[in-house]
């Protein structure tokens, strides 16, 4: 691990999780149990999380240079995909479709996130705990004028979700910019990371079956911005680099973590419910399979992508795990 110092253990640490935790969202067909198919929202706050903290660690420059970049990571990778679900998994988009809505909600939502990250770092990069206040309290007037109904589920199929996992993004800008070293206690940070986790799942349960928890659900973002955060210590802590700078444990951190858009786009077209007699055997062949198509996703979308510059293919680049 030659670049071990170049990178930020947490962050990849952050993102390995995020994949693990929004596939596992996705499994219910796959449990006996639905309740188990959980953490979704947890991985997408982590993962925004991360995406706010990189962002920030270098100069932005021209916006439509700035941007033209995060186009270029991003959508060689839906392009690819909408042509392989188109070969292989029978979905027949329009182009329109694909640049909007390829990555269902959280493309969209994140190619907005850029945007906005952007201006604020042009214009409000020495006050940025200021804007993030703001950002809050726009989304708290946001859930306070929502017409709910009696079952609201803010994490769910909402417009609402495109909106408050901004904080995460700016709560990752903010940490990524800051030249603060942070103190780190394990035993501590990782008892106030289950504590929080604790406290968020018992406001969504709660929310559930409790019209009075329902109305009040937006308290959950209190614990799930600390878990975020706990999260991002405990994933710093020497405990975890040992994991890292194992040979087996780095490469697995590193390459869940890389793949985690093509996991998530992925995974969805593949779920099916055939193997459940195995399980838990059914989970882990299924998420194989998510990952095998995954890194294929990804090897095609380096080869997208590098068709189009003025280049001689790197096949070498084009098929490396990370």
């Amino acid at each position: 691990m030659n670049n071990l110092n170049k990178r930020d253990i947490g962050i990849d640490v952050m993102k390995c999780i995020a994949a693990l935790l929004i596939t596992n969202s996705h499994f219910d067909l796959l449990y006996p149990y639905k309740f188990l198919a959980t953490g979704g929202s947890i991985g997408n706050s982590l993962f925004f999380f991360a995406s706010g903290f990189l962002l920030f660690l270098k100069p932005m420059g021209r916006f439509d240079n700035w941007y033209k970049k995060r186009i270029n990571r991003i959508y060689p990778t839906i392009f690819a995909w909408a042509i392989l679900s188109t070969l292989f998994v029978n979905k027949h988009d329009d182009i329109i479709y694909i640049i909007l809505y390829s990555g269902e909600w959280f493309i969209s939502c994140i190619m907005v996130y850029y945007v906005i990250i952007y201006f604020i770092n042009k214009f409000m990069k020495d006050n940025l705990m200021l804007s993030w206040g703001i950002s809050l309290l726009i989304f708290i007037v946001w859930y306070i004028v929502i017409d709910k109904p009696s079952d609201y589920d803010m994490y769910g199929i909402t417009y609402f979700k495109y909106g408050f996992y901004f904080l995460f993004m700016l709560m990752g800008a903010i940490m990524g910019a800051s030249k603060k070293q942070l103190i780190y206690h394990f035993k501590s940070d990782f008892l106030k990371l289950i504590g929080c986790c604790i406290l968020y799942y018992l406001i969504v349960i709660g929310a559930k079956h409790f019209e009075i928890i329902n109305i009040f659900q937006m308290l959950s973002l209190a614990p799930l911005i600390g878990l975020t955060y706990y999260f991002y210590k405990v994933a710093k802590s020497p405990i975890l680099k040992k994991v890292y700078q194992n040979n087996i444990g780095g490469a697995f951190i590193k390459i869940i973590g890389g793949l985690c858009l093509e996991i998530y786009l992925v995974q969805v077209s593949l779920l099916t419910g055939r193997y459940n007699n195995y399980f838990p055997l059914n989970i882990i062949g299924m998420f194989l399979a998510i990952l095998i198509a995954a890194y294929i996703l990804r090897c095609c979308s380096r080869l997208f992508s590098q068709i189009f510059k003025e280049q001689d293919l790197d096949w070498k680049g084009i098929i490396s795990l990370y």
